[in-house]
């Protein structure tokens, strides 16, 4: 008779066996492998950082004129020698925009030494004269630079106060304004330039009638409001009577130096 809890000792013990366990790294292989990763590291950030290597040689602007293109440069701050890895492109462009002719400037880093700002330069919507001094505005309403001579295809307003006194909403609001003006066989007559009041109220004059236009807004309504009176034969802007059409409020306009009604 055989003896069974022999076999199923022997089982219990092929149960019982465990896996063979990997070698483990040895602690100082460890440190030795950790060690060369931080001297790897360190070593790129002293190659691109600190050393010689890769740092700024040639620093220029384009997409602007030229004495823009200075202005860009000089507020950039980026010496030469400066390591290219630590210029950072944030403060560069937020120096380079103080200066309000710049609309936007993209710093791009070219490996391994040059630097390229590349600058939009705002364009003109509107010319501002007053206080002796005449000034481009952009169409967002930014007053960003004074000229002797502005181009004669911008519209020329002129301000009882200085142009950079000026809101941007205000400035917006006058280029609308001028854009949205019916030409002359509408208008019957020239449109003089808008002057501007303290208080930011416009008044313009068509021949011998006299637009009190209030701040600029709403500027398409009050256009239509004007040319509907226009049409009305007692109103004639190329007439000898001196008269006066106030739109302030385009919804209740006033007309005033109408000629007397003869019964």
């Amino acid at each position: 008779m055989g003896l069974p809890w022999r076999g199923r000792r022997g089982q219990g013990s092929a149960r019982g066996r465990r896996p063979a366990r990997p070698p483990r790294i040895g602690r100082r292989a460890l440190l030795v492998w950790s060690a060369v990763v931080l001297a790897a590291a360190a070593a790129m950030v002293f190659l691109f950082y600190f050393s010689a290597a890769f740092v700024v040689k040639d620093l220029q602007a384009t997409g602007a004129r030229e004495e823009v293109a200075a202005s860009a440069l000089e507020h950039a701050q980026i010496p030469q020698g400066r390591p290219l890895a630590r210029v950072s492109e944030g403060r560069v462009s937020e120096r380079v925009l103080e200066d309000p002719r710049v609309e936007s400037v993209e710093v791009e880093r070219d490996w391994p030494s040059s630097v390229t700002l590349v600058v939009t330069e705002r364009d003109p919507a509107v010319a501002l004269r007053g206080g002796g001094s005449t000034w481009l505005a952009d169409d967002t309403g930014v007053v960003y630079e004074q000229v002797d001579d502005p181009s004669n295809k911008l519209p020329l307003i002129r301000l009882r106060s200085d142009p950079t006194e000026l809101d941007a909403a205000t400035v917006t609001g006058l280029a609308e304004l001028w854009r949205l003006r019916p030409d002359p066989d509408t208008l019957e007559g020239d449109l003089g330039a808008p002057a501007v009041g303290r208080d930011g109220s416009v008044e313009m004059d068509l021949g011998q009638v006299t637009l009190l236009w209030g701040e600029p807004t709403d500027n398409e309504t009050k256009w239509s409001v004007v040319t509907a009176l226009l049409r009305q034969e007692t109103i004639d802007p190329q007439g000898a009577l001196a008269m006066t059409i106030d739109v302030r409020i385009p919804g209740t306009p006033v007309v005033s130096g109408l000629p007397e009604a003869t019964g």
